[in-house]
């Protein structure tokens, strides 16, 4: 007679982190370096009139709710692309009446892929203002007087990277299990957010970024982290569909969502502070208080 078969209790054994609205408060960053691209890009690039604002936080949310979407510097070529698919159709140049209203970029973006976004945007509305070079205009913004591009396209010195703050206050070996970074940031973005924690001594070899060959919403970045730290479950802290999209495709772990995005999760938090407090995931004298997840 067969014995009894039982499940047996999965524990999760590394801390992998998102940084943009995990660890690091972007919130007069990386959007505002959107709508300035797009401005720019616009009356610049395109010799349009920029006659208005045109991004919103709620565009950036609906981009933020899209698997396809963790870049954000891909969400701004996005949208110039469409707006001047739709200007060259209407004849209507303005940058008022070209950009989709959130409402209709929601609807939009119904239709766009869960990944490949480049080649579907590249085949439904061109690339006028030519991607690699746009994506070089949002560096410049964020990154300024650490921008090392071949040549200035703006005067800008200050770049937006100092309006970021920190959302943790606690060194990374402090933690109660191994952590990882899995992020869409580039290097020179992620030693900046690095720097801002007080992080600067993170392993190396524990970080994945796009120069990895890796992106969100790959499940390659956890099983590449999992190798390099021996582990094999991860717990990821993260804020957007594109995170959420990612450990679903790795098959296996636990999503702790971060500020108030993402719907429907069991692990909520507005601050990581907190999940991890929460979770048990900090060392406290010493001691490790670890949760266990059963599944």
């Amino acid at each position: 007679m067969d014995q009894e078969q039982t499940s047996p209790v999965v524990k999760e054994d590394l801390l992998v982190f998102d940084v943009d609205g995990v660890l690091i408060d972007t919130r007069f960053s990386y959007p505002t370096v959107i709508r300035t691209a797009i401005q720019w890009g616009w009356g610049l690039m395109l010799g349009n009139e920029t006659d208005c604002t045109a991004f919103s936080m709620d565009h950036f949310r609906a981009s933020k709710r899209h698997p396809g979407f963790n870049d954000d510097y891909d969400i701004a070529w996005a949208l110039i692309c469409v707006a001047f698919s739709s200007a060259a159709r209407s004849g209507d140049l303005r940058l008022s009446r070209a950009m989709p209203s959130a409402k209709a970029w929601e609807a939009i973006l119904a239709d766009f892929p869960p990944s490949g976004i480049v080649d579907h945007i590249r085949s439904r509305y061109g690339d006028p203002v030519g991607r690699d070079v746009f994506r070089s205009l949002c560096e410049e913004i964020y990154l300024g007087e650490n921008y090392e591009g071949e040549k200035r396209k703006t005067k800008i010195r200050r770049g937006l990277w100092h309006e970021e703050k920190p959302l943790l206050a606690h060194h990374w070996s402090e933690l109660a299990l191994p952590a990882a970074i899995y992020t869409g940031r580039f290097l020179p973005e992620l030693a900046l957010a690095l720097e801002r924690l007080g992080w600067q001594d993170f392993p190396k070899d524990r970080v994945i970024t796009p120069e990895s060959g890796i992106c969100k919403p790959s499940g390659e970045g956890f099983a590449r982290l999992c190798e390099k730290t021996g582990t094999s479950t991860p717990i990821y802290f993260g804020d957007t569909e594109s995170d959420r999209e990612s450990l679903r495709r790795f098959g296996r772990g636990t999503f702790v969502a971060i500020g108030g995005l993402l719907l429907g999760e069991e692990y909520g938090y507005g601050r990581v502070s907190d999940a991890l407090e929460d979770l048990g995931l900090l060392r406290v004298n010493g001691a490790c208080g670890k949760t266990v997840f059963s599944r």
